[in-house]
């Protein structure tokens, strides 16, 4: 643990045996919880802008996610290609409160956003970084590349997404492969629900297809399940086993997105 941080090991044998917090999470042996980590302000902007897209047309819009067999009653909205300049903002600012966390040269002394004096992740989130990106400092020189999905007209929809679950939503068992996730909690007043992690025993990795959705969903009891309150953010890596439970009432909200970071010098992408 850390200041404003804990790790929580998935397989518990193989994490506390590993050299590092860094080597743990990105072996997907374990995940990390950052309290605090996203403003009330922030939650609402994002909570409030996939409602306006909800609520536009009837909720009819061609290009929000909606429930299919893998992610039943739960719509996904981009925030990229659907959501609002409030959301964008938030979206960017969390995202490089994420890295400055994560980036052992900057995560306690930026002038541009309080929270990192208290979030700053110190040497052992350096080493995350390290792991996860092969890097650990300038984190906030870098572009993140998120995973993208298509529409039913084609149109590809990368994360961070707003996913809103609604009564019996919950998102099948999956790997979301980028070298990163982060999960922010928007709402914590619903019943059921909350991400449940797997320890990956003996699943054939030949069954995972492209799209990260495991043949094996719900072959095996959550090792955790993980309910913090809003605006704590969980992270991980990319082979880590998880779902979203069935919420039982209520609606629970979340923004989540995986996703790697490369080169903006084209000079410097090999």
């Amino acid at each position: 643990a850390g200041p404003g941080w804990q790790e929580y090991f998935v397989d518990v044998k193989r994490a506390s045996s590993t050299a590092s917090v860094g080597l743990a999470v990105s072996s997907s042996l374990s995940y990390v919880t950052i309290s605090n980590f996203a403003s009330l302000e922030e939650c609402r902007a994002l909570i409030d802008a996939a409602a306006d897209v909800a609520n536009d047309n009837g909720g009819q819009s061609n290009h929000i996610m909606f429930a299919s067999s893998t992610n039943t009653n739960c719509n996904r909205y981009s925030v990229e290609t659907l959501l609002n300049d409030g959301a964008k903002d938030a979206s960017t600012a969390l995202l490089n409160r994420l890295l400055g966390f994560l980036d052992g040269s900057r995560g306690q002394d930026s002038d541009d956003d309080p929270n990192f004096i208290s979030l700053g992740g110190g040497a052992k989130m350096s080493n995350l970084a390290e792991e996860a990106f092969g890097m650990s400092s300038d984190l906030r020189g870098m572009e993140a590349v998120w995973y993208g999905e298509p529409d039913e007209t084609g149109q590809i929809h990368p994360e961070p997404k707003v996913n809103v679950y609604s009564e019996g939503g919950h998102f099948a068992q999956h790997v979301d492969g980028m070298e990163l996730t982060i999960l922010v909690v928007l709402t914590d007043e619903f019943e059921g629900g909350g991400t449940a992690f797997y320890r990956d025993l003996d699943l054939i990795h030949e069954d995972v297809n492209v799209a990260g959705m495991s043949n094996e969903s719900h072959s095996m009891q959550p090792v955790i399940v993980a309910k913090p309150p809003a605006g704590t953010a969980m992270i991980w890596g990319a082979t880590l086993q998880h779902m979203a439970l069935p919420v039982t009432k209520g609606t629970r909200a979340v923004y989540v997105g995986s996703f790697d970071l490369k080169s903006k010098d084209p000079a410097l992408v090999l």
